[in-house]
């Protein structure tokens, strides 16, 4: 039976965080092919303004503890112009992660 994985929750984000997002996961996904690692399990998370307009929350239910199942978050460009909150502040889910997992780099 093939090893299972690391688990990998991919946060697309909003605009072209998605295209960076779906073409990030292919080449990382290509990548352990090529070295004959087990195949990531990656599991999707929906953060954003983009859900914030839809429905007033940042992060989905529960995403933020689901963040914290796997061995990593991969985060897409999260933002849009037109969305803040009342005070006029973006909408940051990925600022709290980094807070409650003791996340310390942005990697691009």
């Amino acid at each position: 039976m093939p090893k299972e994985g690391p688990l990998v929750t991919l946060i697309k984000g909003d605009g072209i965080g998605v295209d960076v997002a779906d073409s990030a996961m292919a080449m990382v996904c290509a990548a352990v092919a090529e070295v004959g690692a087990p195949p990531l399990t990656v599991q999707e998370v929906v953060a954003g303004a983009g859900l914030f307009r839809e429905t007033g929350q940042e992060i989905e239910p529960d995403g933020e503890g689901r963040c914290g199942d796997g061995e990593a978050i991969y985060v897409g460009a999260i933002g849009l112009p037109d969305v803040r909150h009342a005070d006029g502040t973006e909408i940051s889910p990925h600022l709290r992660l980094r807070d409650r997992y003791g996340l310390y780099a942005g990697v691009r």
